[in-house]
């Protein structure tokens, strides 16, 4: 029953479908999973997602250069630009748009050449340092100035992080803004001030990177789909009874001691998630589950933690169950983890300093067990409506790093594209994002594995076709 209830039974209706992407690898899926089969029937109401390439690690730049726009003499300023990953983040905007001017804020410009030497794009006359406190509002004004989009990814964001200084800057100077915020609390401070953003006519979007961000938009994508098709004779069919978002990463997915920093912070947050309708608090590293990320990952643990998307999704469907969980591989730092936020004080967990430190002290050990286990990362969506409907989703990326720089620089094109109106949004909103399927097509470039609104059956990492449209799974 528990099992049911939190999506791995019962498969009341299959979801409209989309077809699946053809890998250039040798385990290619086969084109018969392409779409539902009903005897001879093929049904396939996904017509949007169809402009995705086939292959992550195959596409070629005029695709690159097909999600474009003109972005010629553009100017976007990233604050902690040249931290891991808002340097990714520019590097793969760079990408996406060519003719965009970037501006990389840091502290030092020692920072600054760290971030071209990770990523040699960077060394463009399109490119230039900026120093930034983010402490300091007159700094703050003077770098964002002019710009046509500023993206905040100077974190940890966990402990009130800036407590909202970029975010009241931009509002303040008339920037769009961006954040790849991953901290509850932080998000909704930031949510709070939606009406002055929205008064000011500026354009803002938070949690908008990978997981949150790009997840959000996956289950956003499916549920809009499903309720397209969904009974509307039947009473409340289109509401959402459940959206589970689960998350892998090998490693630490060759991240910088910053977000070492926030995931040992996390340690210390009570989790709110929603079960059935009620409000639920429990401790961190706790729950534990074993999901199926699909092919290339496979079946992972992963543990519950406190993670915004579970707020936003409540507040934008009224979803009944809502829960975010997060596990890592060797499976030993996921004891470490559990281990942490059960003996150490939460007080101390919380404390900035306290996990800096920490952060340093384990980073060469980290780095490691990275060089042996890589920086795989996996994303697996399921959402239901209370018609039935059920529906899955997959992302699958052989590195974080690049990963998360695709993300971002997506939502950063969406946005310089004029597609989120003035206020602050969450990502899966309808002000944030017009064209979800074209931000996600652009998110997923890398991928090797990329699925969406599936019956969750045929996410699975064995899935054994019988014919006729049967399937064994194992």
């Amino acid at each position: 029953a528990r099992r049911r209830r939190e999506g791995r039974g019962g498969r009341k209706k299959t979801p409209t479908t989309t077809p699946r992407r053809t890998m250039a690898s040798p385990v290619a899926h086969a084109p018969s999973l392409g779409a539902r089969s009903l005897g001879s029937r093929r049904v396939d109401r996904s017509s949007r997602l169809r402009r995705r390439p086939v292959d992550g690690h195959a596409r070629s730049s005029s695709h690159r250069r097909s999600l474009a726009v003109a972005a010629e003499g553009k100017k976007v300023v990233f604050v902690g630009g040249t931290g891991r990953v808002g340097s990714s983040a520019a590097a793969a905007l760079l990408r996406q748009e060519p003719g965009v001017a970037l501006v990389l804020a840091g502290r030092t410009e020692s920072s600054f050449a760290a971030a071209v030497e990770r990523h040699p794009s960077l060394r463009s006359t399109s490119c230039a340092f900026a120093a930034c406190d983010c402490s300091d509002r007159a700094s703050l004004a003077s770098v964002i100035a002019g710009a046509d989009l500023v993206v905040h990814s100077a974190g940890p964001f966990q402990g009130g992080g800036d407590e909202c200084a970029v975010l009241d800057a931009a509002i303040a100077n008339g920037v769009p803004y961006l954040d790849v915020c991953d901290d509850a609390e932080y998000a909704k401070t930031c949510k709070s001030k939606s009406k002055a953003a929205a008064n000011a006519g500026v354009p803002c979007v938070t949690t908008g990177g990978i997981y949150p961000g790009v997840s959000n938009l996956m289950a956003a994508e499916m549920i809009s789909q499903n309720r397209a098709s969904a009974d509307e004779a039947e009473a409340g069919a289109n509401e959402v009874e459940y959206v589970l978002y689960n998350y892998f990463c090998s490693g630490s997915g060759g991240v910088g001691d910053t977000i070492l920093a926030t995931s040992y912070m996390l340690c210390g947050e009570d989790v709110v998630c929603w079960d059935k309708g009620e409000r639920v608090v429990t401790r961190p590293a706790t729950q534990r589950k074993v999901v199926d990320f699909g092919k290339k990952c496979g079946k992972r643990e992963v543990f519950l933690y406190n993670l915004p998307e579970t707020t936003s999704a409540r507040e934008t469907w009224g979803a009944e169950t809502v829960k975010a969980r997060f596990g890592t591989n060797p499976g030993l730092w996921n004891g470490a983890m559990a281990l942490m936020a059960n003996l150490v004080p939460k007080e101390t967990l919380l404390s900035k300093d306290f996990a800096r430190s920490l952060a340093t002290f384990t980073a060469p050990i980290v780095r490691a067990v990275d060089a042996v286990v890589g920086e795989r990362t996996a994303m697996r969506v399921d959402v239901k409506l209370k018609g039935g409907a059920l529906a899955g989703a997959i992302y699958n990326h052989p590195r974080l790093s690049e990963a998360v720089g695709d993300a971002t620089a997506a939502f950063c094109a969406a946005m310089l594209r004029g597609e989120t109106d003035p206020g602050v949004w969450y990502p899966e909103e309808a002000g944030a994002v017009k064209d979800r399927a074209r931000l996600l097509e652009a998110a997923a470039v890398g991928c090797d594995n990329y699925e969406m609104n599936k019956a969750a059956w045929m996410l699975e990492s064995k899935p054994i076709n019988l014919g006729f449209g049967m399937y064994l799974e194992l």
